[in-house]
């Protein structure tokens, strides 16, 4: 059963349209230079392939349940309750046969503290969906050309390129091979365990063993998103490509690039699991296509 709270105070839903409004009448440009970040065009060396992928801009972080309501309050007022019926989150999808996790069935969609969360428990059609009405109604017409933006979901072979960050070694957005970094920080949201949680079954295998309450006995263990801008960005000025949730893209019914509830291995820019529908580690970010003289508007990141 599809649910979605209606917020006790009514601030969230209150804030999304005033922000809707805003941005569409004062800070539409301000909205894009904060938000998203210009990817430029090269070539994607990988699985044994070299294929050139134009510039493009994409979103900074995943699509927050802050975005969200902006667009199922915009449903709500045209009265597009097909769409709508399609887009509420099923927040029950946080309730699984290994976890239960009421608090964020109640709250994780409608409380105020995770507005800046990635947005989950959403399907790709739903997703799909967004990118159209983002297209429609929020983005303006780039100036002195008439040219509009159009969102949509990146492909497989872009979203691994923009991971990169522009550099061609490194399983990871940052470049190395380590999920810390030299002060010994995490550079991910990713499940995370020691060596009390790897063992031997009968067969010789290694495993990892979980605890009685059902993960891992590291106290470093994460148990949830973080928000969509969090952690280090890459080269291009991305957050969260590696962890958090697991994105979908537009060619193929995967999600790429793990997410909190995955191991570091699988985590990686290459990492990828069959799409299954709405869940509660599987969000999405948006691009557009747009060459550099496109974007006069945007704040270009200065090679050093």
């Amino acid at each position: 059963m599809k649910t979605i709270f209606t917020l006790a105070l009514g601030g969230f839903i209150s804030l999304a349209l005033l922000s809707f409004s805003q941005n569409i009448t004062r800070n539409k440009y301000k909205a894009l230079n904060n938000g998203y970040t210009f990817v430029p065009s090269g070539k994607l060396e990988w699985n044994g392939e070299s294929k050139s992928i134009n510039s493009f801009i994409m979103m900074k972080g995943e699509i927050t349940n802050f975005h969200w309501m902006e667009f199922l309050s915009d449903l709500r007022v045209k009265g597009d309750t097909e769409k709508l019926a399609i887009c509420l989150v099923d927040s029950n999808k946080w309730n699984t046969a290994s976890s239960f996790n009421n608090k964020y069935v109640d709250f994780y969609h409608s409380h105020l503290a995770y507005r800046d969360f990635p947005v989950v428990n959403i399907t790709k059609e739903a997703a799909k969906l967004y990118c159209e009405w983002l297209s429609d109604h929020f983005m303006p017409n780039l100036e002195g050309g008439g040219k509009k933006l159009k969102f949509r979901l990146a492909t497989h072979d872009e979203w691994i390129y923009a991971a990169k960050g522009g550099l061609t070694m490194g399983a990871y957005s940052w470049g190395g091979p380590y999920l810390t970094n030299k002060e010994g920080s995490q550079l991910a949201n990713y499940v995370r365990f020691g060596a009390e949680n790897i063992s031997r079954d009968s067969t010789g295998k290694l495993v990892v063993v979980r605890n009685d309450a059902g993960g891992v006995a590291s106290g470093d263990f994460v148990d949830v998103t973080a928000p969509s801008q969090s952690y280090w960005p890459n080269g291009y000025g991305l957050y969260n490509m590696n962890g958090n949730v697991a994105e979908l893209v537009a060619d193929k019914d995967i999600v790429v690039g793990g997410s909190w509830k995955d191991p570091g291995y699988d985590v990686r820019n290459e990492s990828f699991n069959p799409y299954e529908g709405a869940a509660p580690n599987v969000g999405f970010r948006v691009i557009a296509n747009a060459q550099g003289s496109d974007v006069p508007w945007m704040k270009m990141k200065k090679k050093k």
